[in-house]
């Protein structure tokens, strides 16, 4: 394609970001209207403050100063050095003239020089009856020699799916179940210091935990200058975590956890759940419904803008979709990551 350009996107370039976040809000207005729309302040603020374990680079597609495609990249700087992910978008009005490919191979062969052999690529999909989705973003990956690794369900609930009533006996069943070996905590925002540490801990667990299909990522440890350096990003981007724990009383460790991110944006209605995890000797206690649903009041009361909880769970992971459903989360449509392997 003749004039077109791949560059990596320069946060200090006020009309190349402009134009890279509107490929991104006409790609969800034309792709999937119905997700939470890209948050401009989260956009802009990423690109100045990138996270603190990874190298991440947006590269973008430019002819004749118009930005007609990105491509968002990032490689995990501690551990899984074989590994790379993009995230690839065209606007609306300039797809099928190559420009997807021109973002992949660069992105290809960045990986590469960065010695990464395994990559992914991520697309929406169509989930059973959730709303039909465009299958382009698959071909193009399946096109391009990436198979199918992992894949992942989209669901929403409103922040008042559940009658009072209902979820008051949801609670006091899951407060049963967990009897009195454990206390609860709740906060907002940074982690308190005296728990970063336990909570470095139960964050180190993760990749062991979470179904990661045909994905080949060891586990990735978290200690508490990592856990601090993501509070300070998060922060300097206007992302608020809401976050609920339990404790063994016995040990003093955190065994379970769950956390909402909302932004600092009176105007913008989602919020997005995170990862709920609890320890495998602490499961049958109830304690993800007790949590989440703990956690999902103390939305309600700080952050009376959002009116909807984002959430997307690996299609194998019954516990929690269980939980989820029973909390009145809904499907949207799928999703999944593709990958390609290259020789070192």
């Amino acid at each position: 394609m003749s004039n077109l350009k791949i560059i990596e996107l320069d946060p200090a370039d006020d009309d190349l970001v402009a134009g890279a976040f509107e490929v991104l809000r006409a790609a969800h207005a034309a792709d999937a209207p119905e997700a939470p729309a890209p948050h401009r302040g989260k956009f802009t603020l990423g690109l100045i403050h990138p996270q603190p374990d990874h190298h991440e680079a947006t590269f973008i597609a430019v002819r004749d100063g118009q930005v007609l495609g990105t491509a968002e990249a990032g490689y995990p700087s501690r551990e899984n050095l074989h590994f790379g992910w993009a995230s690839i978008h065209t606007h609306p009005d300039h797809r099928r003239q190559g420009v997807a490919t021109a973002l992949l191979d660069h992105f290809i062969a960045d990986a590469k020089g960065r010695g990464r052999t395994t990559l992914t690529l991520d697309t929406r999909l169509t989930w059973e009856d959730g709303i039909e989705r465009s299958k382009a973003g698959q071909l193009f990956a399946e096109k391009h020699g990436f198979e199918q690794a992992l894949t992942w369900i989209n669901r929403r609930c409103a922040v008042d799916a559940l009658d009072p009533e209902a979820e008051q006996a949801l609670l006091e069943k899951a407060q049963d179940a967990a009897g009195d070996a454990y206390e609860i905590i709740s906060w907002i925002g940074r982690t308190p210091e005296h728990l970063v540490d336990t909570m470095a801990r139960i964050d180190s667990t993760i990749m062991s935990e979470v179904p990661l299909g045909d994905l080949e990522l060891g586990p990735e440890t978290v200690d508490a200058e990592l856990k601090n350096a993501k509070a300070d990003r998060n922060e300097a981007m206007g992302v608020t975590p809401i976050q609920t724990i339990a404790v063994d009383k016995a040990t003093g460790e955190a065994v379970a956890n769950t956390a909402v991110f909302a932004y600092d944006d009176a105007d913008y209605p989602d919020a997005f759940q995170g990862i709920t995890i609890v320890n495998p000797e602490h499961r049958g206690h109830r304690l993800g419904t007790l949590l989440k649903i703990l956690n999902l009041r103390l939305v309600r009361e700080n952050f009376p803008q959002v009116r909807r909880i984002w959430t997307d769970n690996a299609d194998v992971n019954a516990p929690m979709i269980g939980i989820n459903v029973v909390l009145g989360y809904e499907i949207l449509d799928g999703g999944a990551e593709f990958q390609r392997k290259f020789d070192a």
